[in-house]
């Protein structure tokens, strides 16, 4: 899945009184619940906006991302070898790992 430097805005019905996400994309929700954005309480509305919203993004754009990974996207949109890439490129949207941070090596 290709991210963009836009969101793909759609049109997402209306979710009854007593559903959640979870009722229609329970697969989704079940990677999402095992990643560090459900571990820091970040909800599907926070990527995505409200349903009801003329601007619900289905694919969240890039811009999304840098909302609160700043530093990471600047230094990927400053990369020239990742040149044309997204934050999804390398990480799944809904089901990801934290990097694991590598030792500092004495000289």
């Amino acid at each position: 899945m290709a991210q963009q430097e836009q969101a793909t805005h759609v049109m997402h019905r209306l979710i009854p009184a007593g559903d959640t996400c979870a009722t229609c994309h329970k697969a989704v929700s079940d990677q999402w619940k095992a990643s560090p954005h459900a571990a820091n309480g970040v909800e599907c509305t926070v990527c995505h906006g409200e349903t009801t919203a003329k601007d619900f993004a289905g694919k969240p754009g890039l811009s999304t991302c840098e909302a609160c990974h700043a530093d990471q996207v600047a230094q990927l949109k400053s990369d020239t070898f990742m040149n044309g890439k997204t934050c999804v490129s390398c990480h799944q949207a809904h089901a990801f790992v934290e990097h694991k941070k590598t030792p500092a090596v004495d000289k």
